[in-house]
């Protein structure tokens, strides 16, 4: 067992602050942040062959995602506010699977489900708050995980605009 944090009264009150002072967007930004350690811990716990750590990590991932589907209005909402609940559930399930099944390569799913939303939820509200355009976030990388394979031929395209 990890000895005891002495700053560990601190931290939690640091966290706590940064929870009661943030805006919704950084609130969202903070529970994909949560989700994600969630799942970062639960494949540690996996190679460890920790159950209750596995199970306890991958609850908590799970219940973030089940609240960022709680934030979705699919009665006023678009299409793009139905796939992305259908997204959420889909991680959620997944979770599930790679519970029962003890499957690392099942979080690293959802682990980069979870961080191409983050991106691009980040990447809204800098162009609300007018930190950035929406040009300039459009021709920024998406983290990589999300990047496609260039079409044939075009290899170096990519290349020219930095």
């Amino acid at each position: 067992m990890p000895p005891i944090n002495p700053y560990n009264k601190y931290i939690k009150q640091y966290q706590a602050n940064n929870i009661n002072t943030a805006t919704p967007e950084k609130l969202m930004i903070l529970l994909f942040d949560g989700a994600i350690q969630f799942l970062i811990k639960a494949k540690t716990a996996i190679a460890e062959n920790n159950f209750k750590e596995r199970s306890t990590n991958i609850d908590g991932a799970r219940k973030i995602i089940r609240e960022l589907m709680r934030t979705i209005d699919l009665e006023n909402g678009n299409d793009v506010s139905k796939q992305l609940f259908r997204l959420y559930n889909r991680m959620a399930v997944t979770l599930i699977k790679a519970n029962v099944q003890r499957n690392s390569e099942k979080i690293d799913e959802v682990i980069e489900d979870l961080t191409n939303i983050r991106w691009g939820f980040q990447k809204a509200i800098e162009i609300q708050s007018g930190v950035t355009t929406l040009e300039d976030a459009m021709s920024e990388q998406l983290p990589v995980s999300q990047q496609s394979e260039p079409a044939p031929g075009n290899e170096g395209d990519n290349n020219d605009a930095e």
